[in-house]
């Protein structure tokens, strides 16, 4: 069994690139989704809380059915950012992952361009997304952007710190082929 998280700020492609890596191999293979209505969205009321043992939890269900892929849409680095902790304070969700050939995917957006993204997904999303999701971290794309920004930074130096090997894509031009081909060849 292999295991996928994938970690970034909003827009930053999480959800189009396990997409793309379900669809190409989806007949080739047993894959596990877990998305952030499985991952996040069950512990977004405590954001101080550490949640390991949610999260060690969850790799236990998942793995039950010992599929050839597990692909989480965020984990505990985001987590441990929400909650402004250590990922030392993680180490026992890096232990249960240990046996699943885990490997971290960072999406990241060159910061010049966060503001002009965010703009841009909101009126693909529409107003009531924007009103409800992204106006709780700013009034301006400018200001929600220097949130992200932030975000982006942490997430960005908490894997430093993990245990587990990563990779960093750079989804500013949104190559999201190239990145899930390149994914694609990393887990073959």
């Amino acid at each position: 069994m292999r295991t996928l998280i994938f970690e970034g700020i909003a827009t930053s492609g999480k959800s189009t690139v396990t997409s793309k890596l379900v669809k190409s191999l989806q007949h080739k293979m047993s894959i596990e989704l877990a998305t952030e209505k499985h991952t996040h969205e069950p512990i977004m009321a405590e954001r101080d809380t550490l949640h390991t043992l949610f999260f060690k939890n969850l790799i236990h269900r998942l793995t039950l059915n010992n599929p050839d892929l597990l692909i989480f849409d965020r984990l505990y680095i985001t987590q441990a950012y929400r909650a402004k902790r250590s990922l030392k304070e993680y180490s026992s969700v890096e232990n249960a992952l240990a046996p699943y050939s885990p490997h971290t995917i960072i999406l990241k957006i060159d910061e010049a361009a966060i503001a002009d993204r965010i703009e841009a997904t909101s009126k693909h999303r529409g107003q009531e997304w924007f009103e409800t999701y992204w106006k709780s971290k700013g009034d301006s794309f400018e200001e929600i952007a220097k949130h992200y920004i932030e975000q982006q930074r942490s997430l960005l130096q908490l894997v430093k710190q993990s245990k587990l090997p990563h990779t960093v894509f750079n989804t500013t031009n949104h190559n999201y082929d190239a990145i899930t081909e390149d994914i694609l060849k990393m887990i073959s």
